[in-house]
């Protein structure tokens, strides 16, 4: 995937499956908080996307990091929670922007070269 390219499509996982970067976060936070059978890789992935996507947004202008995380650490299912996830995704940017972000964490993707 060129890095210039415009990608609406949300994040990609592979097989030309798409998620959304919301769904995107909280499936790191599952990995990070909830999944302790998963591969270490993948916890190691998924706390550097926390990191990286929540800092971004921090720096962004969204001030419920920590608020948001520690739901994600509790396992909390809730709407709140999901609208926390869509505003620290939304202030990342686009798609675009938060593939770089992704990438700047050092998270290679499926489909990139």
């Amino acid at each position: 995937m060129m890095q210039d390219r415009v990608n609406t499509d949300g994040v990609p996982l592979g097989n030309c499956k798409h998620i959304s970067p919301t769904e995107f976060l909280l499936m790191a936070g599952f990995l990070t908080y909830r999944a302790p059978l998963a591969p270490i890789a993948a916890r190691v992935a998924a706390r550097r996307v926390l990191d990286a996507v929540l800092g971004a947004a921090a720096a962004h202008g969204f001030a419920d990091s920590d608020a948001l995380e520690t739901m994600m650490a509790r396992a909390e299912k809730s709407a709140y929670m999901w609208r926390l996830a869509e505003q620290a995704a939304a202030a990342v940017g686009d798609t675009v922007a938060y593939l770089h972000v992704l990438r700047c964490a050092g998270v290679t993707l499926e489909v990139d070269p």
